[in-house]
């Protein structure tokens, strides 16, 4: 009876600390969208073309699920190639952030900005410029 009692109270012990690790090797959540301007930390603008003038576009990052100290990149593409990298600082949990690009008026066609958290991309946003 006393060994029953026993292995019937080690069992919750023992998964909930594996419960944990799963949530942690999953990986930081990410939302992640574009748009012409930040404003007290909200994206304003947001859309998935825009005119050849558009000037700045900002992809606004929220990350929730990862630490104090983590980091991540923002890496910019143009025609599938890399025009910018950008490491961001995340200060906790959940923690906004965001990076830039001029859009020169001649880079028309497909763009994205892809989330990479530890060499793997967590999210990608991708737009078009007209």
């Amino acid at each position: 009876m006393r060994a029953r009692w026993l292995a019937v109270t080690l069992v919750p012990l023992l998964t909930v600390p594996a419960a944990r690790l799963a949530a942690q090797d999953a990986g930081p959540t990410v939302e992640a969208a574009v748009g012409t301007a930040i404003v007290n930390r909200e994206l304003q603008g947001a859309a998935e073309t825009f005119p050849a003038n558009v000037g700045t576009v900002y992809c606004y990052i929220k990350v929730s699920k990862t630490q104090a100290g983590a980091a991540i990149e923002a890496v910019w593409y143009h025609s599938d190639v890399e025009v910018g990298r950008k490491a961001l600082n995340i200060g906790g949990s959940p923690w906004r952030t965001s990076s830039s690009k001029i859009i020169p008026p001649d880079a028309t066609g497909d763009w994205r900005v892809d989330v990479v958290s530890d060499g793997k991309v967590v999210k990608s946003v991708s737009f078009k410029g007209q």
